[in-house]
């Protein structure tokens, strides 16, 4: 029987890869997801936002909230709070959440960087527990960290209940609605995209781990993330699931320097609300193939690059060079026509080296904003001779 429900579930994965990729490309914008309540696709390096789909929707995230317990662990660990290899007795309290299970026992000491696997291969719900105890003292001292940690970040449409995404029903009213961690998913691919940006090593060096095995506990289990078997270039998310929630994904798959892209990126997505997983997985493929497909990441202008010059009251010898301060990448489109525009302060004397002077931004067809550009000064302008202060001076009063 175990065969046969292995059988069965390769044929379905063979089927939505087959779908997805013989699929035209020009599939219409909405009917790219069709199968979650909110999703929405982003690239990492720009956070240009390629695809959307009631990206402010609020939901349960159900076990897409360990990203957050994750992240907590990451910098607690950063900032010397506690250590990676700290060791955690089980209480009763742990071993005894349902759900997704790491299978913690009582008595056992587990260090905290197996934990922190525990939580985002296998989505321990239990893991998530230990942790949050850890490091908070207790589990809603820890809440109020993930809470705090989300107003930091910009997330203003999600809240926490706890470290793991189950729903927490009333023993006195079982019928009335839980308490849930609620968010979007713009809110998610937020959190995705800050914890790549700061900790990417950190994050992927488990995320993206296809089999977790932990012998000193007998523990061996596959990531519950499926498209890492998939995809090659995909190295994370976490996958979550409850009956309200549904089949949910946060993923991110590397985009590589080649013909089309001028450097390397990744696209981070996040689909809510499937309500079968293969959809979810379906939703999720789809995206990344509109995305890579679609999208490119382009250099359009490299640092100290020459973009003019301005002359200090139209003075030939009062030469001000403008130049870039950085160099500037953003993602577009491969029929967009990317519109820029120059905005110059006032230029008057003296001038530093390196002093911002105005701006370039750059649009998209729809007049989106796409990237910015600082423009400085390329040389000095502080000492000229008496004849050029006298020329400014008559400028100045109108001779």
């Amino acid at each position: 029987m175990k065969d046969l429900k292995k059988f069965v579930s390769k044929v379905l994965l063979l089927s939505i890869i087959l779908n997805i990729f013989t699929t035209s490309i020009s599939l219409a914008y909405d009917n790219i997801d069709r199968y979650s309540k909110g999703s929405i696709l982003i690239d990492q390096l720009t956070n240009r936002t390629l695809y959307e789909k009631n990206p402010d929707k609020k939901m349960p995230l159900a076990s897409l909230s360990k990203m957050m317990t994750f992240l907590i662990a990451i910098e607690s660990i950063k900032e010397g709070k506690v250590k990676e290899n700290d060791i955690i007795e089980i209480d009763q309290e742990i071993a005894k959440v349902k759900g997704s299970s790491y299978k913690l026992k009582v008595g056992e000491k587990v260090p905290l960087i197996e934990l922190m696997n525990g939580l985002m291969i296998v989505s321990g719900n239990d893991a998530a527990i230990a942790i949050a105890k850890h490091i908070g003292g207790s589990v809603d001292d820890f809440v109020k960290i993930m809470n705090k940690k989300t107003k930091e970040l910009g997330m203003k449409n999600t809240s926490f209940v706890n470290p793991n995404g189950l729903p927490i029903y009333s023993l006195k009213e079982p019928s009335k609605p839980p308490k849930e961690n609620i968010s979007t998913p713009r809110d998610i691919s937020i959190l995705a995209k800050y914890m790549f940006d700061n900790y990417e090593k950190e994050v992927t060096s488990i995320t993206d781990k296809q089999v977790y095995s932990y012998p000193e506990r007998g523990f061996c289990k596959n990531n519950t993330n499926v498209l890492l078997q998939l995809i090659p270039d995909v190295d994370g998310v976490k996958t979550g699931y409850t009956g309200n929630a549904g089949y949910c994904l946060c993923f991110s798959m590397k985009t590589h320097k080649d013909d089309k892209n001028d450097c390397d990126n990744r696209l981070i997505g996040v689909v809510l609300g499937t309500n079968h997983k293969n959809k979810r997985t379906q939703a999720s493929m789809s995206l990344l193939e509109y995305g890579k497909q679609n999208f490119k990441t382009k250099n359009i202008a490299q640092k100290d690059e020459l973009v003019g010059k301005k002359y200090i009251c139209g003075i030939p010898d009062m030469e001000v060079a403008l130049k870039t301060e950085e160099a500037l990448y953003i993602v577009c489109n491969e029929d967009e026509e990317i519109k820029s525009e120059v905005t110059l302060k006032e230029i008057n004397y003296p001038i530093k080296q390196g002093e911002l002077l105005g701006v370039i931004k750059y649009y998209d067809s729809n007049g989106n904003e796409l990237g910015k550009l600082n423009i400085v000064s390329k040389n000095n302008l502080d000492e000229i001779s008496f004849k050029n202060k006298m020329k400014i001076l008559l400028k100045k009063y109108g001779f």
